[in-house]
């Protein structure tokens, strides 16, 4: 369950560090680039996690409409319901230590924007009309963008459109859409459920297992995923925590204002990534 943000891909300057990054949300846990990695993908916790046991009966829920329903169709159910609503305003956060990681947006299947900041470094996101616009100080675009120092500091602060035919494209779209985001909080592994909650005035219920994403070598951890228990059956909040050696990064999430449809705008004066110098 992480909070992934924007891709860090292949570097412009083609110094390769393809790490794959905005996604998201919107998340691999990368645990080793908490700290200095920021954007788009904000920790992902990328976990392995235990494999699915036996051949004993699942238990399944026994509360409103996901009543009869087991983990894995609860994942199902909320996924459907989310792409079915359209569209959500959400929170995610990754702490380790004294750092933090900070990532908030607002997603539709088409559309999107996303702000990722960490410590002194911020990089935005609109992603409207099939271009995906990104603008940051020189730091995140360096992490986020891969550009090298100098080209970073020219373009600190200006909108950069980013097309389709761009190599940075589609990792940026899934990391700020709503399906990638939610591709990137599901947990993993063995999954059980947990007792019925409350979040923000609606009942839920967990759905509990490894870390979301691919498995690394090296960290282990656990994530939740809490689903409203009555229509729609949307995601409404995660935890997780993730660790690596010595090193423990908390990730949480909200998601709210479902189904509120997005007024985004193209920026003015975007410079075409594909026109920035290498160095």
């Amino acid at each position: 369950m992480h909070t992934q943000a924007l891709p860090q891909s292949e570097r412009h300057d083609g110094v390769g560090d393809p790490v794959g990054g905005l996604h998201g949300m919107h998340y691999r846990y990368s645990m080793r680039r908490t700290v200095p990695v920021m954007l788009v993908a904000l920790v992902a916790l990328i976990a392995a996690s235990c494999s699915s046991s036996g051949s004993a009966a699942a238990p399944t829920a026994s509360i409103g409409a996901l009543s009869g329903k087991t983990a894995a169709q609860i994942l199902t159910a909320a996924t459907t319901s989310a792409k079915k609503t359209g569209s959500a305003h959400y929170v995610l956060s990754a702490v380790e230590g004294t750092s933090s990681q900070i990532i908030s947006g607002d997603a539709s299947e088409t559309e999107g924007q996303q702000t990722v900041a960490q410590g002194t470094q911020h990089i935005q996101v609109i992603y409207v009309g099939g271009i995906a616009y990104v603008r940051g100080d020189s730091g995140g675009l360096t992490s986020a963008m891969g550009l090298a120092a100098t080209v970073a500091t020219s373009y600190a602060n200006k909108w950069i459109a980013v097309h389709s035919t761009d190599s940075l494209f589609k990792s940026i779209v899934s990391a700020v859409t709503l399906a990638g985001t939610l591709a990137q909080l599901n947990p993993t592994g063995k999954l059980t459920l947990t007792d019925p909650t409350t979040v923000a005035g609606r009942t839920a219920i967990g759905v509990k297992g490894g870390l979301p994403g691919t498995p690394q070598s090296g960290v282990t951890g656990a994530t939740t995923l809490y689903v409203a228990a009555s229509q729609p059956t949307v995601p409404l909040k995660f935890s997780g925590t993730a660790k690596e050696g010595t090193q423990t990064v908390k990730d949480s999430g909200t998601f709210t204002n479902w189904g509120k449809a997005l007024h985004l705008t193209v920026p003015a004066g975007a410079v075409a990534f594909s026109s920035l110098p290498a160095k």
